[in-house]
């Protein structure tokens, strides 16, 4: 592609604001050449029809290996930077966000009974307790909502499900907050000391299984001591960050809104599909992983060439005016009016849709209620200040008033 790119998504006028930032694009084109987030060039796709096929589509590839085009030297590069040991890679590549096809398939089936609705539901006891307790924590001076609530039970939730102990919840939130702050010379170290727990973990489930899910995936054949470790990381990290974000954006979008929140509290039944349409407006993940296109194709009417990169946008898609009457405004009963079958992206799409997706509603429910029904007129103290960063709405901190 020679033309100059038709948007860059590192300029401060969408990192600033990618929500409005990314809504300009669509309105201009839901597919269109574009500077990426890495620096380089490829297509950044926003259209709800158009995000849904990409991700959808086994010729566009999270693995750009052996393609044509700049992609594996760009990822080269990008570990290069980060200062990365050869002898860490391996994990990278294990990571499921790495996989495609059959291989991503068989790692993905050895963990995905774990997460259905019905196991999910048997946590839900234990979900509440934790909640409970964070809660009793809290105020009576304001208190840092994303620090002391969301972070905290995201981790503790996911660590849980996994079978951390919880001794050491403490030492993978630190880990996290190093991996997001994005330091090199931190990130190296930090991961070294993950994989090394992660490792000696395997050998105590190994030698005493325990009802835990990483006890079931050491009990499978044909997964190797790197598969296994890459997935404890992987869903450790994936599991609480961007949960923990996600209840803060939710949480803030209740107490803008007291309409929603008088009718959630008059119909309480209504929260699940609250938390559906939530994700869609006010998800914390705005970019889907960046991905590769392994044969020429055509989206939207745009031909792509083998070896180009995409960029999914799902904050865009989720906005897309063509798949949702009022698409900026969260109706908690749009969702239910529509059982949930609107096409939000909020939790992608395709065969790398979250595989935690029951987990993450049910924290979220609950944890969103329980706080509601707790301080029914929280309230921010100032306005929250986000990172500007083009893949997700990360808050720096968000302050509240309990009330």
């Amino acid at each position: 592609m020679s033309s100059e790119p038709v948007v860059d998504v590192r300029d401060p006028a969408v990192l600033g604001d990618p929500m409005g930032g990314y809504d300009r694009v669509l309105a201009e084109s839901p597919v269109c050449w574009a500077r990426l987030p890495g620096g380089e060039e490829g297509w950044l796709v926003t259209g709800s029809a158009e995000v849904r096929a990409v991700l959808s589509d086994p010729a566009v590839r999270n693995d750009p290996t052996g393609l044509p085009g700049p992609g594996a030297q760009a990822q080269e590069e990008m570990f290069l930077a980060l200062g990365t040991p050869p002898e860490h890679l391996p994990y990278l590549r294990a990571s499921l966000l790495s996989l495609d096809g059959a291989e991503h398939t068989r790692l993905r089936r050895g963990i995905s009974h774990a997460f259905g609705a019905a196991r999910v539901e048997t946590l839900r006891p234990r979900v509440q307790e934790i909640v409970d307790g964070l809660l009793d924590g809290l105020g009576p001076a304001p208190v840092d909502l994303l620090e002391e609530y969301a972070y905290p039970l995201a981790m503790a939730v996911v660590c849980e499900l996994v079978g951390v102990p919880e001794a050491d919840w403490k030492d993978w939130y630190r880990w996290g907050k190093v991996l997001v702050e994005g330091d090199p010379a931190r990130i190296t170290p930090t991961l070294g000391e993950m994989f090394a727990y992660c490792h000696a973990l395997v050998d105590q489930r190994r030698a005493e299984p325990r009802a835990d899910l990483l006890s079931e995936v050491v009990a499978q054949d044909g997964l190797t001591d790197v598969d296994i470790v890459a997935l404890v990381v992987f869903l450790v990290l994936a599991g609480h960050e961007t949960m923990a974000h996600m209840l803060s954006n939710a949480a803030l979008a209740l107490m803008r809104d007291p309409a929603q929140r008088e009718l959630l509290r008059a119909e309480p039944s209504l929260w699940p599909a609250a938390v559906r349409e939530l994700v869609r407006t006010d998800g914390p993940v705005q970019l889907a992983r960046l991905r590769y296109a392994a044969t020429d194709l055509e989206v939207g009417g745009v031909k792509i060439k083998a070896g180009d990169a995409v960029q999914a946008v799902l904050g865009a898609a989720n906005r897309d005016p063509a798949q949702f009457g009022c698409p900026h405004h969260a109706d908690v009963r749009r969702q239910a009016e529509h059982g949930g079958r609107e096409g939000s992206v909020g939790f992608g799409w395709g065969p790398h849709f979250c595989l935690g997706v029951a987990l993450a509603k049910v924290e979220a429910e609950i944890a969103l209620r329980s706080l509601f029904d707790r301080f029914p007129a929280v309230t921010p103290v100032t306005e929250p200040a986000w990172v500007p960063r083009p893949r997700g709405r990360h808050r720096v901190a968000l302050e509240v008033k309990l009330r």
